[in-house]
């Protein structure tokens, strides 16, 4: 027998119904350092919400629970379909 190990790895990323990578933007520090990256100023009085569909922290003027902006558009994906078929080239 040869000393041959067979090792599978890799990543997955969850996109939610709106094509929006889940849980990138953890906490509200995370917020800011990325509208810091964008040259964005904070706005004053503003509050941190997790939005319900892709679950990132994003910062609003209101305390009304509502989806953040990229979420709250039509759907990309349906709900409950089907798998797509993978990508060429990837297992």
């Amino acid at each position: 027998m040869s000393g041959i190990e067979i090792v599978l790895s890799g990543s997955a990323a969850i996109y939610c119904v709106h094509d929006r990578q889940k849980r990138q933007v953890l906490t509200p520090d995370d917020c800011l350092r990325i509208a810091y990256a964008a040259g964005l100023t904070p706005m004053v009085g503003a509050k941190f919400q997790t939005c319900g569909c892709c679950e990132n922290v994003f910062a609003t003027m209101t305390d009304v629970p509502h989806l953040c902006p990229k979420c709250s558009g039509s759907n990309v994906h349906a709900l409950g379909g089907p798998l797509s078929e993978p990508i060429e080239g990837v297992l």
